[in-house]
């Protein structure tokens, strides 16, 4: 198989993700205290993959990246399909703590191991394909998985979820691609300290500002993640079919983003802080708004500099060097699943206290000042 055709083959497992997103949400809704156990359902993939995250780096430096990606898909398989077979709230969260971990791994391995597969040179070409393919599954996705969910139940999407893992981890095992540079490099003392990692960063003012921003991103991203299936709920009433277009709208925004990121001729850095910047004002004004039709368009609108900011971010990590790479990106993926689980703590105490629109808010104005600040310190620094 041409290895570029994986890329197609990761994109069928996030398929299978963002059905299963909707599934679990709707099963979720049958539980007493349903708020609650959402929130745990998202705390809980975060804590795992921040958890996990320093230890994913290592691995994924240390050993085999394909192995890693293989070991992960597998395991997620399995976990998943335990919910489908056992759907109570203690299967469901201990499930959710598990693939937070696995897909922290396997993320950092893959992204870890584009610039070796396809060089450095078609990086933002290879991320602007990804996103686009991870934005058409999510068109797919999301609207499959609230249809399926609404007339056929929660237990077919999720075991297609888990059989799309398994698929992914049995192409994997018949693929092969060099290891440019070397991962043994990584074994040695110096590659393998994480004081190392951290110095590396000090000394790359822009990976260092995309791994501290990761903090503020995974908040408000965590904020619309929460609140979309209680802004379908208010709309529409209990309507998983709605809840899985709203996610349609963002991945159709991500698929159009994505396309155009990868033909500008921008500074990478000054793209995606841009893009992170008016994607904050696009979730706002989907949450100010009264009817579905306003809100999907809203969401389209966000969905484009969401996707144009994935691609530059993508492009800009994968720039560290091949054996701190995948520490850098556990470094960066600590940070981002904290933000996730920090924000998923607050999001219903928010909310209770402030409105849902309230707590997106908030959210979203935090990042926006992070964006403003991260950007002054960079403009700072290149005129020392």
């Amino acid at each position: 198989m041409n290895i570029k055709w994986y890329l197609y083959v990761n994109a069928l497992s996030s398929l299978g993700s963002r059905m299963n997103l909707i599934a679990c949400s709707a099963l979720i809704f049958t539980f007493e205290h349903s708020a609650y156990w959402m929130t745990a359902f998202f705390v809980a993939r975060q804590l795992g993959g921040m958890l996990f995250s320093p230890l994913a780096g290592m691995l994924a430096d240390r050993m085999d990246r394909r192995r890693t990606m293989i070991a992960s898909d597998m395991g997620a398989g399995l976990a998943i399909l335990a919910i489908a077979f056992y759907p109570t709230p203690y299967v469901l969260i201990a499930a959710a703590f598990l693939n937070g971990m696995l897909y922290t791994l396997f993320h950092i391995s893959f992204q870890a191991s584009l610039p070796q597969i396809f060089g450095s040179e078609q990086l933002v070409q290879i991320n602007g394909l990804k996103v686009r393919l991870e934005s058409l599954v999510g068109i797919m996705g999301f609207m499959l998985g609230g249809w399926l969910t609404d007339h056929y139940g929660y237990t077919i999407v999720i075991t297609l979820d888990a059989a799309s893992f398994l698929f992914s981890a049995w192409i994997l095992t018949g693929l092969r691609w060099e290891e440019k540079g070397d991962n043994a490099l990584a074994t040695s003392k110096a590659a393998s300290s994480f004081r190392v990692t951290l110095r590396y960063l000090r000394e790359t003012p822009v990976l260092l500002t995309i791994s501290l921003l990761a903090f503020l991103v995974s908040l408000s991203t965590s904020a619309y993640n929460y609140g979309l299936p209680f802004l379908a709920d208010q709309l529409h009433g209990s309507d998983a079919t709605l809840h899985g277009l709203m996610w349609t709208a963002m991945s159709i925004g991500g698929l159009i983003g994505s396309y155009v990121a990868a033909r500008l001729r921008v500074k990478l850095v000054n793209g995606m802080l841009i893009a992170y910047a008016v994607f904050s004002v696009g979730i706002v004004g989907a949450f100010a708004a009264n009817h579905a039709v306003s809100v999907l368009m809203l969401l389209v609108f966000a969905g484009l500099f969401s996707g144009a900011a994935q691609v530059y971010e993508s492009t800009l990590l994968q720039q560290a060097q091949n054996e701190l790479r995948g520490k850098v990106m556990g470094v960066q993926g600590l940070l981002s699943r904290s933000g996730y689980f920090a924000g998923f703590l607050m999001a219903p105490f928010l909310a209770g206290a402030f409105t849902l629109f309230g707590m997106l808010v908030f959210a979203q104005l935090m990042l926006v000042a992070g964006v403003i600040g991260f950007g002054l310190y960079l403009v700072f620094l290149s005129k020392k």
